[in-house]
């Protein structure tokens, strides 16, 4: 992605010098993340040795998108921010990152259901919408994700 092509990246009001890396995926645009925050985010993924979370969260920080994602709907309802749910959100940022369509869906769906005050929540939400519909229709991937996702959240839903 590169933040040349968009600009949104040229007035969005924060930067990665604003936050740690574990906290970009509530403070950054889409168009802000180009190969240079991808790898420091996959670099730090993979220096993270988790205690708690099981074999979900291993596989996530390993780029599982499909455990990414579990993992972060586990999470549901996020009132707050702890460094777990950094984590867990940056492994499924990463996954998004890496161009998989159901991880940007997710990633949308849950930055626009933060039950926490969130300075532009909802234009992230938004922008990452925007992001997955467009990849989705350039692929040809958005009626396989959006089955694969609605199946996710109706397993949220019903846990």
């Amino acid at each position: 992605m590169s933040a040349s092509n968009n600009p949104t990246s040229d007035i969005w009001p924060l930067s990665t010098d604003d936050g740690p890396p574990l906290a970009w995926w509530r403070m950054l645009s889409v168009h802000q993340f180009r190969y240079t925050e991808q790898s420091i985010i996959g670099t730090m993924l993979q220096r993270i040795a988790v205690l708690h979370g099981g074999d979900k969260l291993r596989a996530a920080l390993s780029g599982d998108p499909a455990a990414a994602i579990a993992a972060a709907l586990s999470l549901m309802p996020i009132r707050d921010i702890s460094l777990t749910i950094d984590i867990t959100m940056t492994a499924l940022l990463h996954s998004a990152l890496s161009d998989d369509p159901a991880a940007m869906l997710v990633l949308s769906h849950v930055l626009g259901r933060l039950e926490f005050d969130l300075p532009f929540k909802v234009e992230l939400a938004t922008l990452w919408l925007t992001h997955h519909i467009r990849y989705a229709k350039a692929t040809g991937q958005s009626a396989r994700t959006e089955a694969m996702v609605s199946l996710a959240l109706c397993e949220e839903d019903l846990a």
